[in-house]
Formats: C-alpha cells, sequence, structure tokens
C-alpha cells in the first residue's frame, strides 16, 4: 500500500512537472528572445556640424494669453536604415535626435533659428524630420505644435488654436477651423501661428 501510494504521487509530480515545462518554456524563450535585442552596437549617433550655415528662421506669434515661453525643437531622423545595426528579430536598431533650437522673444512675437544642417554628413544621411513647438507657463508645459513641412519651406502659414492641458498632461494645437470649438471646451484656448521668414 505504500510503495503504490508514494508511486502515484511520484506520478502527479511528474506529470504537474510537464505541465509547469509547457507553459514556462515558451515564456523563457521570448523572455530570453526579447532581451537579445538589449544587447550588441549602440544605435547609431550623428556628429554635430562644427560650423552649420544653412539656417531657417520661424517666426511664432501667439496670442495674448498664459503662454510666457517657447521652445522649439528639431527631430532629426536616420534617412539611410543601412547604416543601422540589425538586432534581433532583424530590424535596425535606430533612434531619433531631439535637437533644441535657440528661441528670442522680440516684442509679442517669438523666433526661432533653425539649423538645418546640424550634423555632418554621413552614411546614416541624418535628416531633419520636422521640428515641434512648445507653449509655456511659468515653467509648466501648456501645449504643443508640429510644424508643417511646408511652413519650413515657406510655402503656407500654418495658424493653429491650442488647448492648455484640459484632457492631458499637454495640450495639443489644432486648426484654427475649429477655433470655436477647442475655446468652448478650454477657456485658456489660445490661437498662434508659424510661419518662415524670408
Amino acid at each position: 500500500m505504500r510503495i503504490s501510494s508514494i508511486a502515484a504521487v511520484t506520478g502527479d509530480e511528474a506529470v504537474c512537472r510537464v505541465a509547469t515545462w509547457r507553459w514556462l518554456m515558451p515564456l523563457l524563450f521570448g523572455v530570453v528572445c526579447v532581451l537579445q535585442g538589449c544587447d550588441g552596437p549602440p544605435a547609431p549617433t550623428p556628429t554635430p556640424n562644427p560650423q552649420p550655415q544653412h539656417i531657417l528662421k520661424l517666426k511664432i506669434t501667439v496670442e495674448k494669453s498664459e503662454v510666457d515661453r517657447v521652445e522649439v525643437q528639431s527631430l532629426w531622423v536616420v534617412g539611410n536604415m543601412g547604416c543601422a545595426p540589425t538586432i534581433w528579430p532583424g530590424y535596425p536598431r535606430v533612434q531619433q535626435v531631439n535637437a533644441p533650437e535657440k528661441v528670442e522673444k522680440v516684442g509679442d512675437d517669438y523666433f526661432a533659428t533653425i539649423v538645418m544642417d546640424r550634423f555632418l554628413p554621413d552614411k546614416c544621411h541624418w535628416v531633419n524630420g520636422g521640428s515641434v513647438v512648445n507653449f509655456l507657463h511659468n515653467g509648466y508645459w501648456l501645449s504643443s505644435s508640429g510644424v508643417n513641412a511646408d511652413v519650413l519651406r515657406g510655402i503656407k502659414i500654418d495658424k493653429v488654436t491650442c488647448l492648455t492641458r484640459p484632457f492631458s498632461r499637454a495640450g495639443v494645437c489644432g486648426l484654427r477651423d475649429e477655433e470655436l470649438f477647442y475655446k468652448s471646451e478650454d477657456k485658456n484656448a489660445f490661437n498662434a501661428s508659424m510661419e518662415l521668414m524670408k
């Protein structure tokens, strides 16, 4: 009696161990595969250009509002994915580079100096993927607006209405066509425009 009950327990334990390994092995395999993406060579980084020559001036006008400071960042991306190391399972390892731009306030307007040749040419072909304008009040981030590529080419003026964090960490800017709706939803919403200076 005693031997058979031990055998039964041992058999149950064996079944339990096999069942555990059936779900544990795929889980461990998945963890190992994911972690392999964490090692290896780092993503490429651009080399700053010590003497940039190609500069754009962006004029940012903000209607009377809580905004007391404007910051601008340019978003640089890899143009040639072939320059990046490959990580498991076959994806290039790349990262975006955010570069702060110089902004000066003159009167009621802000002027951002956007450096278009910020990095030296290399095999990655770094390109300016656009700019973001951040509107602030006493150091608090109120709202953000992406600068349309047509604006940076001088083709159009971007006119927006911006919300000031009524629903999220930072508000967003939308088309001026929706000004009445935005201002009915957020009493602190404000109008802004971005245009390339010629």
